[in-house]
């Protein structure tokens, strides 16, 4: 890894994890690691075409699974449990054995979590760190989301077997990349990557630490469907044409249309029709779902003026009634649903929104 500075290039040499971190050997620090930052699993690298890729909050560490244990079991704001292995693979025994182990994993997924029990084992787990899994769930995903519904996606999720499992160490064998793969290939609704997490840095100060995705191609990615449907202006409108709500379908349309109209309109790729309204910075900041409900982007990111910008669009919903008044936008790392829904609005509240929209979208 090289670092540039005014007078060149300065080499950030490699610092091996088998000596371990934290004071802890090489498995026992991977699995701190990922317990303490499940951000270091690269989501992105998982969903490249995604504007909102996998996120993660930490469910159980340690966790018995048949005749294993797993080390963490994690879950995205998608409600599919992720399950992490941490290997150091010195010898061909080991490697053979953390083959083994996620292929029982991925048998047993569902005998051993369904039916509300990776949620009764994350509870368990987090009370005894003083916390309610819940609660978690809520700071990382959004505290509007729908607990109880998204419990029920991950029973739903696990019946389908649509599971994803990560090894994780300092590096992977070929061999090991190559099986890693192959499963991947085969596997039709779990994923299976292997996951690299290499640091560089001086002997004292602080550390880079670079994680690699293996395993993933966009073939795959297209076969498994793990990126949906592209939801076109057209086939969204055959889509709310035939809703099972007319007044749903309707108000959807209409904002479709208005969004086509003006260019604001971008298509998406998701498991269930949606759409959204482009930025002046390029990107997304509003979504909208099919029961209707509005979706606002709040990273400062996505907004070319950054925070400011940001704020103003707050301001302005809060004023129609869209927001709480006490919501601070710096509590979210992405984004908030609107406390109203389309079907919620009257037509000139619906007409004062789209204005709003209207001046922080591109023409």
């Amino acid at each position: 890894m090289f670092v540039i500075e005014e007078k060149g290039l300065r080499t950030l040499p490699a610092r091996p994890f088998r000596a371990g971190l934290f004071g802890k050997n090489l498995e026992e620090a991977l699995q701190e690691l990922i317990e303490t930052y499940p951000e270091v699993l690269p989501g992105k690298q998982m969903d490249p075409a995604s504007d909102d890729p996998p996120r993660f909050v930490l469910l159980h560490r340690e966790i018995p699974v048949g005749d294993w244990a797993l080390d963490l079991l994690l879950v995205d704001q998608r409600a599919m449990l992720t399950l992490v292995e941490a290997k150091l693979m010195r010898n061909p025994e080991a490697r053979r054995e953390v083959i083994g182990q996620i292929m029982e994993y991925a048998a047993n997924a569902a005998e051993f979590w369904g039916d509300s029990r990776a949620r009764e084992k994350a509870r368990e787990f987090w009370s005894r760190h003083g916390k309610d899994v819940d609660d978690l769930i809520g700071e990382k995903f959004g505290a509007d989301i729908d607990v109880e519904a998204f419990w029920e996606e991950v029973k739903k999720k696990l019946q389908e077997g649509k599971i994803r499992l990560i090894i994780a160490g300092d590096e992977l064998r070929p061999e090991v990349r190559r099986i890693v793969e192959y499963l991947n290939e085969e596997m039709t609704n779990a994923e299976v990557y292997g996951l690299e997490l290499r640091c560089f840095g001086q002997e004292s100060g602080p550390l880079v630490l670079v994680p690699r995705l293996v395993g993933q191609t966009q073939t795959t990615a297209d076969r498994k469907g793990t990126r949906g449907t592209l939801w076109t202006a057209e086939r969204l409108r055959e889509v709310y044409e035939t809703h099972a709500d007319i007044d749903v379908g309707k108000r959807l349309r209409e904002v479709l249309d208005w969004a086509v109209q003006r260019g604001s309109f971008v298509e998406a790729r998701r498991m269930n029709p949606m759409f959204s309204l482009r930025g002046r910075g390029g990107g997304r900041i509003i979504s909208f779902f099919p029961d209707s409900i509005v979706y606002c982007f709040l990273n400062e990111k996505f907004y070319p003026e950054g925070a400011e910008e940001r704020d103003r669009l707050v301001s302005e919903l809060k004023a129609l009634g869209m927001l709480d008044r006490n919501f601070n936008p710096q509590d979210v790392s992405h984004g908030r649903n609107l406390i109203r829904k389309l079907t919620d609005l009257r037509q000139d509240e619906l007409k004062a929104l789209l204005e709003v929209f209207s001046r922080f979208c591109t023409p």
